[in-house]
């Protein structure tokens, strides 16, 4: 499906970023590189010997008070010491950048090391990783989004009642699992219940050796704090369940050294990853996909 957003990435001049690095983060065009432009329009550059990534967006994806209010969240998180991607201010001092016609940008500081993903399966990682996530957690704790902002962050409802237009095409099977996990969600108790990354998956987080830094907050939601260690173990799937209980405790003890939630949680897993396939797969299926023939993920509720 072709979106406006797809349409204003598309025709984004991009020979303006030379100049763009070069005067706004005094950046050296000659080390520009094309990443992608799959969410937003991404480029690494050098700037005084020190990798950088540009991130440029439209507002038709992302509103504008809606990135300064994750921007926001973003240098909370960092003033407050948790491993995520340094927001760059520009040599104006703004963290945001207008560039006219609805785009706007931002930069930050590279993260040294590889996606998490790379390190999947290495168990001796986890531990660190969850400590990460716990340290993320602990903040968003304290943190207050600016009133001055006219944006409020999503709850995960909200996502959950949007894909229910698209759940009507699905399968029988599918429906059923729907309003059986609408009717779970309903009655969960209101603790550990706050502002999460989002999209907490390996990609999302760099491994440098001793630190998981977390990068890529394009959607901060409401959720219980669960649901973002549920997303960064759900790609072990096919795993054995003894190898995912082995990488869950990993985790969970280096998540509950920094953020103290009910280990209750830990047993609801099963129903968070389920939920969370079955998100994933009705926003597939919103952006132009079919549901086809739907992935184990969404239909079983397996043992973490």
């Amino acid at each position: 499906m072709i979106t406006d957003w797809h349409k204003k990435r598309d025709s984004f001049d991009q020979s303006s970023v030379p100049a763009l690095v070069r005067e706004l983060w005094h950046g050296d065009p000659a080390s520009l590189r094309w990443i992608g432009q799959d969410y937003n329009i991404v480029f690494r550059f050098e700037a005084g010997g020190s990798g950088c990534y540009l991130r440029i967006c439209h507002s038709s994806l992302h509103t504008l008070p809606e990135a300064r209010q994750v921007m926001h969240f973003l240098r909370f998180l960092a003033d407050e010491n948790v491993p995520v991607g340094q927001p760059l201010p520009s040599v104006n001092g703004r963290y945001i950048e207008l560039l006219g016609e609805g785009y706007f940008a931002a930069a930050q500081k590279e993260a040294p090391g590889q996606p998490m993903q790379a390190y999947l399966l290495d168990r001796s990682v986890y531990e660190a990783w969850g400590k990460s996530l716990g340290k993320l957690h602990a903040a968003s704790r304290r943190y207050q989004p600016d009133p001055a902002i006219d944006y409020k962050f999503p709850s995960v409802r909200q996502f959950w009642l949007n894909i229910a237009p698209t759940v009507t095409s699905a399968s029988a099977e599918i429906r059923r699992v729907y309003a059986e996990l609408t009717e779970y969600m309903a009655s969960l108790p209101p603790q550990d219940y706050g502002l999460i990354h989002g999209d907490y998956r390996p990609g999302n987080v760099i491994w440098n050796g001793s630190t998981a830094r977390t990068i890529d907050f394009d959607e901060p939601n409401y959720h219980w704090y669960i649901a973002d260690v549920c997303r960064a173990l759900l790609e072990l799937w096919d795993q054995p369940a003894s190898q995912r209980r082995q990488f869950r405790q990993a985790f969970m003890r280096g998540y509950l050294s920094e953020h103290r939630i009910d280990e209750w949680w830990v047993s609801q897993l099963p129903y968070f990853a389920q939920h969370r396939a079955l998100l994933m797969q009705a926003w597939d299926v919103q952006e132009g996909g079919s549901w086809g023939e739907v992935v184990k993920w969404v239909l079983e509720r397996v043992e973490w």
